[in-house]
């Protein structure tokens, strides 16, 4: 028996301003599930078969009596039996009729089980979840992998690769090195590593273990002997440690990049020399190692310069074909770009640089021809341009440190090669472009240029044997300048011309310019007589100089330079009467040129005056110059105080005797001048100030000190 609903009591309560329309419009689902079973309610013969759930809007009735599936079903039953009550709870409240069941109620209905309503998670949701927590688990999983390094773990690979002769522990400590460097080199992809080093200790001991110990152990392993040249991919067992010996190079010379303390420095760069050898397996590391040697030795610290150098060397005595093209070119670029500022502070590095650079020039003197030939050509085109253009740019191009430096390395260069030596031939242009230097602007202004370029033709003609007229040169200056002339500032000290090029205005109105060029003058002439002291044409060459210097004496007034050159007058013409006196007690055929070396070499070994004046002058004036670009002569020359802690007073009757004025510290004032004779009632002052260390003693390093120290595992402290 079906009980039909009557439409007319839910068509009234759609009627807007009535109860039930209220009432709809608060309407939930338990109160909606209760008027649908209200309108249609299958009733069954069976009583027990009848499902009863109609609240008649009990509010007690809770959520846990409602089945979802029959109201699904009383839903769809709805549509067919009230469309229009169905369309408009679809307009006002859509979510209700969206009701949606789960897979898991629809199994447990089949099964006849009753389910309990739960919250089922969207499933994409569930999906993100679970690769998140994947990719958390693989990360922590890495990190677990990763074995801390310890010290006690260091010092256990130490012990095991003096002992074992295999490459498992070699291969945990580069591994264990390549950690280290991506502590301190930022890589943009960064690999799982296998170590983890934290710390600057165990930092600096996993670069300790690897400096002090890998060299030997790859000899021993190798079975290299002692000797410092030797090719190790020539061995047998090369092959089983060729991978981890290139990756243990790169992580080395990595590390050279990052590197910023001197002495650290050093240090690497002194294992990298050990090393070496083993580079010339993989030709692919040598030109970025070469790039980082030769930033280092252009622009780094004096000691870190030699030691780099060396390294230089080596790969070029070992790689001539293949690296020593590339070498020229780029050391000598880099000594030009180093030498456009000269100071006492730049001078020693670019002196070092421009002997360094000679040495591998004479590696291969045909190579070096070709390199030499193209740039002192470059050298006469720049020169050629200022003479006939005559303008300020291309004066410029000429008159600067740069071009000054490259005359002097090439003119060092041929001094060195050998007289049969192919760059012998360029001797000659070399030459020109120095004296065309000079005649470009021969002014007052530009008298510090002209010196350095002819001291370059003094030490040309001294080491090549050739003769090369400086003399007019220096000549010209004591007839063409007005020494007489006052002037009108005063300098405390003579400006020197070993780091200057131009004069300034101001410069030209002081006296030190007047010294400088009298000392310049007479240092030169003194080297040139010195150097033809013993030649066969000694009187007839420098009458000309003795007569010019006749009559500067005659001109000048002032006595201190008429002194010096005086001097420098007096012992040309001893050395001129002592060559005569010599040539008339032989006859000597002047077309046998070896009968003329043969009684040149006689004076010279027996000696001349001058030559011997000339060795004791320029000691004192090397020793002088060394001073000046140490700056040790500072306290010296300009008689600066000093302070001196006084002893403390033994009695009463010895403070009575000093001064009220003194105290515990003592201003002193050395100077160089000879002092008066102090009286005798000062002489105990005088016996504690006799104490006072001279400051200008200053002990230099020789020629034969080794400023390069061996390694030291106390840098990495």
């Amino acid at each position: 028996m079906k009980i039909k609903s009557t439409k007319g009591v839910i068509k009234k309560s759609k009627k807007p301003g009535t109860k039930k329309k209220k009432h709809l419009s608060k309407i939930t689902t338990d109160d909606f599930f209760n008027q649908d079973f209200e309108t249609d309610v299958n009733v069954n013969d069976n009583n027990d078969e009848v499902e009863e759930s109609i609240h008649n809007d009990d509010p007690e009735s809770s959520d846990e009596d409602v089945d979802p599936i029959q109201h699904k079903k009383s839903l769809m039953k709805l549509k067919q039996t009230d469309p229009e009550f169905y369309s408009y709870l679809k307009e006002n409240d859509k979510s209700l009729l969206e009701f949606n069941i789960s897979d898991d109620d629809n199994n447990d209905i089949d099964d006849g089980n009753e389910t309990e309503r739960r919250h089922i998670p969207n499933t994409d949701l569930e999906v993100a979840s679970d690769e998140s927590d994947y990719e958390v688990d693989e990360e922590s999983s890495a990190v677990q992998n990763e074995r801390i390094i310890t010290l006690q773990l260091l010092k256990s690979w130490q012990e095991e690769i003096q002992k074992d002769r295999s490459l498992k522990t070699v291969k945990c400590i580069i591994e264990a090195f390549h950690a280290a460097l991506e502590t301190v080199a930022e890589s943009p992809n960064p690999e799982p590593l296998r170590y983890k080093v934290e710390g600057g200790v165990v930092f600096n001991g996993v670069v300790q273990l690897c400096i002090l110990h890998l060299p030997n152990t790859f000899k021993r392993f190798l079975n290299l002997g002692s000797e410092t040249q030797f090719q190790p991919h020539k061995c047998k067992r090369f092959g089983k440690v060729k991978g981890i010996l290139k990756s243990y190079l790169t992580d080395l010379i990595k590390i050279l990049q990052n590197v910023t303390s001197s002495n650290i420095l050093t240090v690497l760069l002194k294992h990298l020399h050990q090393m070496l050898p083993y580079t010339q397996s993989f030709s692919s590391l040598t030109k970025p190692l070469l790039k980082i040697l030769l930033n280092i030795w252009s622009t780094a610290e004096e000691t870190v310069r030699v030691v780099a150098f060396l390294s230089i060397l080596r790969i070029a005595t070992t790689n001539k074909e293949s690296v020593l093209d590339m070498l020229f070119k780029a050391m000598y670029v880099k000594y030009v770009e180093n030498s456009k500022f000269v100071s006492f502070t730049t001078l020693p590095g670019i002196n070092f640089m421009r002997h360094s650079l000679t040495e591998i020039y004479l590696l291969d003197t045909n190579l070096a021809y070709n390199h030499a030939f193209l740039y002192i050509r470059q050298l006469a085109i720049h020169l050629r341009n200022a003479i006939t253009l005559k303008k300020k740019e291309n004066f410029q191009a000429v008159y600067n440190w740069q071009f000054i430096n490259s005359l002097r390395f090439w003119s060092e260069l041929i001094e060195q090669s050998n007289s049969d030596s192919v760059l012998r031939s360029l001797l000659y242009p070399l030459v020109q472009i120095i004296v065309g230097t000079i005649k470009v602007i021969p002014t007052p202004q530009y008298y510090p240029l002209r010196f350095h370029c002819l001291q370059m033709l003094t030490d040309i003609s001294k080491e090549t044997g050739t003769f090369i007229p400086t003399l007019p040169f220096l000549l010209e200056i004591l007839t063409s300048y007005d020494f007489n002339k006052k002037h009108k500032a005063v300098s405390m000290k003579p400006v020197p011309f070993i780091c200057i090029l131009r004069l300034s205005k101001s410069q030209l109105q002081e006296n030190g310019f007047k010294d400088n060029v009298i000392d310049s003058i007479y240092k030169l002439i003194l080297e040139n007589a010195a150097k033809d002291s013993h030649t066969i044409y000694f009187p007839d060459l420098y009458v000309p100089c003795i007569m010019q210097i006749k009559a500067f004496l005659k001109k000048c007034r002032i006595a201190n330079y008429c002194r010096k050159m005086k001097q420098l007058l007096e012992k040309i013409d001893e050395n001129r009467k002592y060559i005569e006196t010599e040539r008339k007690k032989t006859v000597i055929d002047l077309k046998n040129m070896s009968e003329i070396k043969n009684w040149e070499n006689g004076i010279k070994m027996q000696g001349t005056s001058i030559s011997k004046f000339y060795e004791s002058w320029i000691k004192i004036y090397q020793s002088q110059k060394l001073k000046m670009l140490t700056k040790n002569d500072a306290i010296a020359e300009y008689n600066l105080p000093t302070l001196k802690k006084l002893k403390k007073r033994k009695s009463n009757e010895e403070s009575a005797e000093e001064s009220d004025e003194e105290s515990d510290f003592e201003l002193r004032i050395k100077s160089n001048e000879d002092k008066p004779e102090v009286p005798t009632k000062t002489k105990k002052k005088k016996k504690k100030i006799n104490k006072v260390v001279p400051t200008n003693n200053i002990d230099l390093p020789t020629e034969m000190t080794d400023i390069v120290q061996d390694i030291n595992s106390d840098d990495w402290d």
